[in-house]
């Protein structure tokens, strides 16, 4: 009997042992898996944090790009100028466009009195097409031989002793031979109020097409070359034009009137009627010339100076002038008296028969761009 209640109670105790092993079994698991979601929600807030800073540093990084790609651009100084410039034709010539506008024409200088360009005048033009270049030895050697324009040898050899290549600019012509180029070209000369203001650029009252300052890496002038340089060789002007000042002297449509700037019109001037220098007419009947030439000083050079020559003068006191042609206003220049070309030594050369009364100037100012400008071959300018 004894034995027997000894084996209950060993019975009942092993049952309680196991009911406390069991019990704290599922305690340690319960509190394993409370572990277990801790350490899970402290990677989910490690990972929200790690997002957090992320996020963060995308936005920072963002904020860089932003101003990457996005600076602060500071304006240039001058505007860039956009020159539309087209091809012509008849003389495979590239021509700027020079806009309308308004200037003020004659010597804005200091410590330097021209009093032909005096008094300072405001001047009205019309829109129209330059030569970017002088017209060069090629070109016109082209016009005399499909025209038929005599011009003779002993003049192409004095050609090129100064112009030596087809690319240089075409020198030792009067102003019947330039405004006979012009007129087999289907374009004129310019007038001496287009000349300045396209010398300009578009700058107001300087000196120089660049400026109010002048040295040989401007231009070539005051014989420092020996000959001209092949069109082109210096910078162009805020309108695109090359060899504004120096390299040669530019015939224009003008006559020369000393005292013109007096009473010239506002809106597209063309000139006296007659060529005068206070001197009797029919000795002193002179055309415009402008820009300076290589084997002549820097006053030549300035966009207000005038010079001017007689209109069968290939080669005279301002050396050997060459010319530009333009298109635009529509009307017609006479041919000017004289039935030679008069060198420096004053020998002549025969021409064909010209007006005999040289006095006079048809113009008409018909306000429309003479035919080919309406439709041209564009070109992109270089920049």
């Amino acid at each position: 009997m004894r034995n027997l209640n000894y084996l209950l109670a060993l019975l009942l105790l092993i049952g309680l042992i196991t009911i406390a092993q069991e019990a704290t079994g599922a305690g340690e698991q319960e509190q394993g898996q409370e572990q277990e979601q801790g350490q899970e929600q402290g990677q989910e807030q490690g990972q929200e944090q790690e997002q957090g800073q992320e996020q963060e540093q995308g936005q920072g990084q963002e904020a860089v790009g932003e101003e990457v790609l996005a600076p602060m651009i500071e304006e240039p100084d001058l505007p860039i100028a956009i020159v539309e410039v087209i091809t012509w034709e008849k003389d495979n010539s590239q021509m700027a466009l020079i806009p309308a506008g308004t200037f003020e024409m004659g010597a804005h200088l200091d410590g330097l009195s021209i009093p032909n360009a005096l008094p300072v005048h405001t001047v009205q033009l019309d829109a129209f097409y330059m030569d970017v270049h002088e017209v060069t030895v090629g070109q016109f050697r082209e016009f005399v031989n499909q025209s038929g324009y005599s011009y003779d040898g002993i003049w192409w050899n004095q050609v090129a002793k100064y112009s030596p290549t087809d690319n240089h600019p075409m020198i030792y012509v009067d102003w019947n031979d330039a405004t006979a180029y012009a007129e087999w070209a289907g374009k004129r000369l310019p007038t001496e109020a287009e000349w300045e203001y396209a010398a300009r650029g578009g700058l107001i009252g300087q000196r120089f097409p660049w400026g109010d300052e002048i040295d040989n890496t401007k231009a070539n002038y005051g014989n420092d070359v020996g000959k001209t340089t092949v069109a082109g060789s210096y910078a162009a002007n805020g309108y695109g034009l090359y060899d504004m000042a120096g390299n040669v002297y530019e015939w224009c449509a003008d006559w020369y009137g000393e005292n013109y700037y007096s009473s010239s019109p506002v809106n597209n001037p063309l000139g006296p009627n007659t060529g005068y220098s206070n001197k009797r007419i029919e000795l002193n009947s002179r055309r415009m010339l402008r820009g300076g030439s290589w084997n002549y000083s820097s006053n030549g050079l300035r966009v207000s100076t005038r010079n001017y020559d007689h209109p069968a003068s290939r080669s005279g006191y301002f050396g050997y002038p060459g010319f530009r042609c333009v298109s635009g206003l529509n009307f017609t220049s006479a041919p000017s008296a004289g039935g030679a070309s008069v060198g420096a030594d004053g020998q002549g050369q025969d021409q064909e028969a010209v007006e005999a009364d040289g006095q006079g100037q048809d113009q008409e100012a018909a306000g429309e761009e003479v035919e080919g400008v309406s439709a041209p071959v564009i070109e992109e300018p270089d920049f």
